[in-house]
């Protein structure tokens, strides 16, 4: 599990990439929460992980705009961008921190810990690109596309990501293998990254693997980058369906008080 973090954290900054006209849930961001959009929602993760700054990457002046009326900093990016990751890195110029930690705008469940201890695993591995993993227990999240496997080493070095059931178990009934091996672990989907490398982004080469998998990690990877991971509890959904958005209001109406 997410190990101490009280060592000393070098300079951090919370970036929240923010879309309005997502592909799968548009205007997700801006959908209420109990009572606040799950942009701030998400914003009050960073605030409550006490770790370094905020500050929100958007490419709409609407969600700009909401984001200003709750106190939140705010820096405008270019639409055409096709990932977070891409965002931060085309304004590491205005960013301020030897560490980022990206946290996707629609993940407003995330354990504000798991942000400060990103950060502190930065610092200590030093590797370009850090991330949160968890083990995965339910065969159907190993069965399921959508959700992304990572393949580690002993020493948290990521070896592989897929969206497919990875490792394979072939001496089992089980097709996932869940429960045989312990060796199916989901990705939080939060990145940490060093300011090194997000400043030579641009300069990572076009990636196969990257494109048959629509998986950004694999062009780092594949590029000979390390990706260090650290061990934490499964976290609550990002939101990507209704049916999603649905279990955030819930999980927040229960713990509204009586």
């Amino acid at each position: 599990m997410a190990t101490d973090s009280s060592q000393h954290i070098p300079p951090v900054t919370v970036a929240i990439p923010a879309r309005l006209h997502s592909t799968r849930l548009p205007r997700k961001v801006l959908l209420d929460v109990a009572g606040q959009t799950m942009l701030q929602r998400t914003h009050d993760v960073a605030v409550r992980a006490d770790c370094g700054t905020g500050v929100i990457l958007t490419d709409a002046e609407e969600v700009a705009e909401a984001a200003r009326a709750f106190g939140a900093r705010v820096i405008m990016t270019d639409p055409e961008l096709e990932s977070g990751t891409a965002r931060i890195a085309s304004v590491i110029g205005l960013i301020e921190g030897e560490v980022v930690v990206n946290l996707q705008g629609d993940a407003p469940l995330t354990d504000p810990m798991i942000l400060t201890e990103a950060a502190a695993q930065a610092a200590r591995s030093r590797a370009p690109v850090t991330m949160p993993v968890y083990p995965m227990r339910d065969p159907a999240d190993v069965a399921d596309p959508s959700v992304v496997k990572v393949v580690r080493g002993h020493d948290g070095r990521t070896l592989y990501c897929s969206r497919s059931p990875v490792p394979h178990v072939r001496d089992s009934d089980d097709p996932a293998g869940v429960g045989v091996t312990g060796a199916h672990w989901g990705h939080v989907g939060l990145y940490t990254y060093s300011r090194e490398f997000l400043t030579s982004f641009d300069q990572l080469p076009p990636s196969a693997l990257e494109r048959a998998e629509r998986l950004e990690q694999l062009r780092w990877l594949e590029a000979g980058l390390q990706i260090h991971t650290f061990e934490v509890e499964p976290q609550g959904p990002s939101v990507d369906t209704l049916a999603q958005l649905e279990s955030v209001r819930e999980s927040f109406a229960e713990r509204a008080p009586a």
